[in-house]
C-alpha cells in the first residue's frame, strides 16, 4: 500500500506544480518567443530593452527586459540559426532557450507566446487567441510501459483573472500534418497545435516554476494552403495577442 502511495505521488505531484502557489504575486516574468517576427509587437508594445546573455556565449538566444503593469519581465527568443540564417523554431530550440532564461532570469512564471494552428475539428478559427489549460507533445509515440512520459499531459498555471479561451495546446516539430499526427490531434482533443509549448512546459516543471502557454491562430492545420495563410494572418494575430498579454499582465497580481 505505501509503494502504491509513494508511486501515486510521483506521478500527481508534478502536474500540481502550475496549480501550485495560488496566491503568490507574479513578479517576474519570462516570456519565452520562438521567433523573431513574434518577438516584435511584444517588444515594442512592452518597451523591452536588449540585454546582452555574455555568459552563454555564442548561443544564438537574444533577451530583452523592461517594467509592464508593475512587473519585471523578461523576454527570451530562440535567435537565430547561425548556418541556415533562419529562425531557430522547434522543440530543441525551446528546450534550450526556456533553460536559459530560466538560470538567467528566475522568474515567478514562465509564458510561451506565440502562434499557432487551429484544429477545425474543434471549432478554432484564426484570430482565436487560447491561453493554456494543458499541453502535450503530440508526436513523441513511445512505446513502453511508463512511456506517456512521452505526450506528457502537462498542467498549466491557472491564473486568477483570465478571459481568454482555455484549451488544450500541442507541440511537434512538424508544419505539414501526416495521418498519425492528425489522428493524435483528435485523441488528445488538442484545440491548437504549434511547436515549442510543451518543451517550455517540461523545463518549467523540472524547475518547479508555473507556466502557461498564450497562442494566437493564424490558420486551420487542415487546409492544404496553411503556409501561405499563415503568413498572410501572422501580423494580425501577433498583434492581437500582444493585447491581449498587456491584458493578462494587468489583470493578474
Amino acid at each position: 500500500m505505501r509503494k502504491i502511495l509513494i508511486l501515486l505521488l510521483l506521478i500527481i505531484l508534478p502536474c500540481m506544480v502550475f496549480a501550485a502557489h495560488p496566491n503568490k504575486k507574479m513578479k517576474r516574468i519570462l516570456l519565452v518567443v520562438a521567433m523573431d517576427k513574434e518577438a516584435e509587437p511584444i517588444i515594442k508594445k512592452l518597451k523591452l530593452k536588449p540585454m546582452h546573455l555574455v555568459d552563454f556565449y555564442p548561443l544564438p538566444m537574444k533577451a530583452f527586459t523592461g517594467i509592464f503593469a508593475n512587473k519585471q519581465i523578461f523576454l527570451i527568443e530562440n535567435g537565430r540559426d547561425p548556418v541556415y540564417k533562419v529562425s531557430n523554431i522547434g522543440t530543441e530550440a525551446a528546450t534550450l532557450t526556456t533553460y536559459i532564461g530560466i538560470e538567467k532570469f528566475h522568474p515567478d512564471l514562465v509564458i510561451s507566446i506565440g502562434t499557432a494552428g487551429g484544429v477545425l475539428p474543434r471549432q478554432v478559427k484564426p484570430g482565436d487567441i487560447y491561453l493554456s489549460k494543458k499541453i502535450y507533445f503530440y508526436n513523441r509515440r513511445i512505446v513502453g510501459k511508463g512511456y506517456h512520459y512521452g505526450i506528457g499531459d502537462y498542467l498549466s498555471y491557472t491564473p486568477k483573472n483570465a478571459t481568454l479561451k482555455r484549451g488544450i495546446i500541442c507541440t511537434g516539430d512538424d508544419f505539414d500534418q501526416s495521418a498519425s499526427d492528425y489522428a493524435m490531434f483528435l485523441k488528445l482533443h488538442c484545440d491548437v497545435i504549434e511547436m515549442e509549448a510543451a518543451s517550455v512546459a517540461w523545463v518549467s516543471q523540472l524547475n518547479h516554476i508555473p507556466m502557461i502557454a498564450m497562442k494566437g491562430v493564424t490558420n486551420d492545420v487542415e487546409i492544404k494552403n496553411a503556409n501561405a495563410i499563415f503568413h498572410k494572418n501572422f501580423d494580425w494575430v501577433m498583434n492581437k495577442v500582444t493585447k491581449e498579454l498587456q491584458l493578462f499582465l494587468r489583470n493578474n497580481p
